[in-house]
């Protein structure tokens, strides 16, 4: 799994101009507008496709999980 961010040439940018992540080499998401909508794609992704997390960040993946989603509670 990774994710990438393109950010524009112009100093000032404060969104970038591309997030997408990509799943066992295949572009999965691609064009999202922020950072934030980013990462709740993926983790609707994640979690609607019933994949494990990442094992290098399973535990913040699991805090965002609980604390931030509401989820498994």
């Amino acid at each position: 799994m990774s994710i990438y961010i393109i950010w524009k040439d112009d100093a000032d940018a404060e969104e970038p101009e591309d997030v997408g992540f990509i799943l066992e080499a295949v572009e999965v998401l691609c064009n999202l507008q922020s950072l934030t909508l980013g990462f709740n794609m993926l983790f609707g992704l994640i979690y609607g496709m019933n994949l494990n997390y990442p094992e290098e960040l399973k535990c913040t993946f699991k805090v965002f999980q609980k604390t931030l989603m509401e989820l498994d509670r």
